[in-house]
Formats: C-alpha cells, structure tokens, sequence
C-alpha cells in the first residue's frame, strides 16, 4: 500500500511518501504553531524602490521586509491610488501582494503582486480570466473538464482565472471542485471590497499549513492512507481530507518513525552517495550555482558481461535512480549529469530517451535539456519549495 506517514522530529513534522515500500517524497514543516509567511496575502508598504534592481522593498505584517519584482506585468491593487504599472510604484504606497518565496541566505522572502489561491482541486488567480486545465490530464479529460465547468453555472467565474489541478481527476462527482471554486470566488471578491479600508500593513489572508499545502501538492491517486502519530495533525488531516483514510497510530511499545525507519531513509536522503543494485553508485553534490551528479560504475564488471554492456545496465539504473533522487530531496534549478561513457550512439539515445520519460512523471516542471559535447546530461527542474537538506538546516 503506498501511504504517506507524518510524524514529528525535534521542532518540525516529518512527512515522507511510501511508494511500493521506498520513500518517494520528503518535507520537513514547521509545527502548527509556529507556521511562516509563505502564501499569505498581505496589505504592504513600500519601503525602498531600487531601479536598478527594477525591484521594491516592502513592508509586510511584524515589521518583516519582502522584495517584489517590478518586472511582472499586468493588473495589481494599490489601496491609495491609480497607476497604471508596477514601474510607477512609490515610496509610501500601498499594495496587495502575496509571498511566493522564502526567505534564502540573505534574501529577504520574494513577493507577487498576482495573488492566487491553491486549493485541492484547483488553483484560483485574482487577475486572469478562462478556464485551463492540468496539462498532465488526457486531451479528451480535459475539454470534459473544461465543458461541465462552463455548464455548472457558477456565479462570478468568469472574473477570474482558474487552473484545474490533476486531483480534479479523480472525483466521480465534480461538486467538491465546484465548492472550492465559489469559496474561491467569493474570497477575491470581498478582498477587492475590503482591502483599501485596511490598516497598512496587514494579513489579508493566511493558507492552510505548510504540512497540509504540501500533501495537497500530491496525487490523491498516489496514496491510499496518512498515518500520523500527531492528535492534532490527525484532526486537521480528517477535517481536510475526507475522501481518505486518516489513522492516528498508537503504539507506546513502537514509535511511528521506528516501524517506518524514518531515521534510516532519511540519512539516506542526505548521503552523498546512492547505491545502485548493480553494485553501481551516484555521488550527488547540490553547489550553490547547481546540483551535480555523477554515475560510477562502482566494482570491476562482472564476468562474462562486457563492460559496454555493464555501463548500459549502470546507466539505465542511475537514471531511474535520478528521476527519483530529485523528487526524494526536492532539488530545483539546473541539474548535471555525468553519466557513464557507452561507445554506442544508439545506446546514448535510448538512455536520453529513458531519462526524459521518467523525468515527464515528475508532478514539478522538469526538462531533460541535452547531452553536451563532454557527454554531460542537462537537467533543469522548476524551485517550488527549499530542498530537503535546507529544510532541516532552517528546522533544525
């Protein structure tokens, strides 16, 4: 049974995904009760601009500092007066924004002027308008999707714009999807109203919790159950998700995490070293400009097997073993590969065509690049959270 199991470790939730017995996923979050800004939508002053960065500093709820992009185009609220483009923005002005990135180093978090709103079943952008639907859905799922959204009639949905999440996929009945969209709606249009008559700066809005934002970001087809050994995790886990099995385990005499051995996979997650069953390995090294890989084939070839035939093995093993690792430890950005060298061109082609399937299963945004002239395979894959090892820094 594929599962996912929460538990808590130190001042953090632990939460991995199980598929077929291996860890597919893991996040850390903070406790409930010390959740951070990230999604909130907020009423904001601005604090500097810097038109050489073509970026504003603001100020946002606690006297905290976040940076907004004035690169971004298009429609935005400013509760004390009408301007056309980010560009025009002052000093002392007040404006609706969203935080859409942590904090990183010495980076103050990132903001948006685009506020959207992400739900189980779908994703809601106050400016935009349409109908889209995920992109991973059939062709034919999706124009159903898209048709019986245009006859449910709901009020006020086409002053906005709405993305239909592959979640949506798995309902018998669309009602739940519907729901989501009107509390959606009717959300955006009462900050429209109210947000000018705020005090600046102010909280317009908090999300749900990381931990629960995070499982949402997961198929619902690729889990059977949540186990956790948290009470108040269990409620909020029954309260949000109550299409799926949600077990508080107790057991004084086993911990959640030593029947799980949470503790071993997630050393795993952190080594620089991955084996590979062909007695292959991976030397994985995240860098500050990128993460680098390299595939080792590990002990001499076995006999009777040609060393050709051997690295073809290593590298179609490291290659699943990649897609996986980039899932398992959430790395983002440019990825490269230094796979095995094979003197066959067919052999090169079939492993680049193997990597991109199992790269196109990946829910975030990854790309196979190309093979450079030095044999190194080009990864890039889209930043939605931190990686896991700075995950555990930052909840340590």
């Amino acid at each position: 049974m594929n599962n996912i199991v929460i538990t808590r470790q130190n001042n953090r939730y632990l939460s991995v995904l199980f598929t077929e017995g291996r860890p597919s996923r893991m996040h850390c979050s903070p406790l409930l009760q010390e959740e951070g800004m990230l999604s909130q939508i907020c009423l904001a002053r601005v604090k500097d601009v810097i038109p050489a960065m073509k970026g504003a500093f603001l100020t946002v709820p606690e006297g905290r500092t976040v940076y907004l992009p004035l690169s971004e185009s298009g429609d935005f609220l400013c509760a004390n007066r009408s301007f056309s483009s980010l560009s025009e923005l002052h000093q002392g002005d007040e404006i609706v924004v969203q935080i859409t990135g942590e904090a990183v180093k010495t980076k103050p978090p990132l903001a948006s002027a685009m506020p959207v709103l992400t739900g189980q079943y779908c994703v809601c952008s106050l400016f935009g308008h349409g109908i889209h639907v995920s992109r991973k859905l059939a062709p034919e799922r999706q124009k159903e999707l898209k048709t019986a959204i245009a006859e449910a009639g709901i009020e006020g949905r086409k002053n906005f714009q709405f993305t239909v999440r592959t979640n949506a996929d798995t309902l018998k009945e669309l009602t739940p999807l519907f729901q989501e969209m009107q509390e959606f709606i009717c959300f955006f249009q009462e900050l429209t109203e109210i947000y000018r008559h705020r005090s600046c700066p102010s909280c317009l809005y908090r999300p749900l919790p990381e931990l629960i934002r995070q499982i949402q970001d997961i198929p619902l087809t690729a889990y059977e159950e949540i186990v956790t050994d948290e009470p108040e995790v269990w409620q909020l886990l029954k309260d949000t998700f109550p299409e799926k099995t949600v077990r508080l385990y107790q057991d004084p005499s086993l911990s959640l995490s030593r029947l799980y051995r949470l503790d071993f996979f997630l050393q795993e997650a952190l080594s620089r070293k991955v084996w590979l069953p062909c007695g292959g390995y991976l030397v994985i090294e995240p860098t500050e400009a990128m993460v680098v890989i390299d595939v080792n084939s590990g002990k001499a070839v076995h006999k009777g097997r040609s060393s050709q035939d051997y690295y073809r093995k290593v590298n179609r093993e490291a290659a699943a073993e990649i897609a996986r690792q980039l899932q398992l430890r959430n790395y983002s950005g440019m990825i490269m590969v230094d796979f095995i060298n094979m003197e066959s061109e067919k052999d090169q082609k079939e492993l680049l065509f193997l990597l991109d399937q199992l790269l196109k299963k990946d829910q975030v945004r990854t790309r196979l690049v190309d093979m450079t002239a030095l044999g190194i395979v080009e990864i890039t894959r889209k930043k939605i959270n931190r990686p896991l090892f700075e995950e555990m820094q930052k909840n340590s």
